[in-house]
């Protein structure tokens, strides 16, 4: 388990965590933020906020078509990696092997959803599109109803 302990900037904000501890967050799909809610419900159900800072992970839904380019990289790198095994241990025909090769990396594209998820989720948050709550917010602003007055 990474343990960090973030310092405070002069402005009064918290320092943004290393890189060794956002790859560990996002490899335990936790919040890039404060490490400790979980990025993710169930295994293709993701949690729209943090549970224990409140941040909002994804505020466009546009958002998760950069996750798919990661998504892309994992089923190509699969694809490249186990091509050359297949084509050098079996005699399959060339038609056999797309199928075989096809139906691993879209399994590994499944399997790797979460991780993928939140490695973008990270990436989000390194760009500034994931905004640090106030150090002495402890839960989400709730809303403010105005009224308007007619004089």
């Amino acid at each position: 388990m990474v343990k960090l302990q973030l310092m405070m900037q002069p402005d009064g904000k918290k320092a943004q965590p290393d890189g060794k501890t956002l790859i560990a967050r996002a490899l335990r799909q936790r919040c890039p933020v404060c490490g400790q809610g979980a990025t993710f419900r169930t295994h293709f159900r993701m949690n729209p906020t943090c549970s224990h800072c409140h941040v909002v992970f994804w505020k466009d839904p546009g958002e998760c078509l950069g996750a798919m380019y990661l998504d892309y990289a994992v089923a190509f790198g699969i694809f490249v990696v186990c091509w050359p095994m297949v084509f050098l241990t079996t005699n399959l025909s060339d038609l056999k092997q797309i199928f075989l090769l096809s139906a691993v990396s879209v399994a590994s594209v499944l399997i790797c959803y979460p991780v993928t998820r939140s490695f973008w989720t990270v990436l989000v948050f390194i760009s500034g599109g994931i905004e640090q709550p106030p150090a002495n917010r402890s839960r989400p602003a709730e809303k403010r109803h105005i009224t308007l007055v007619k004089r």
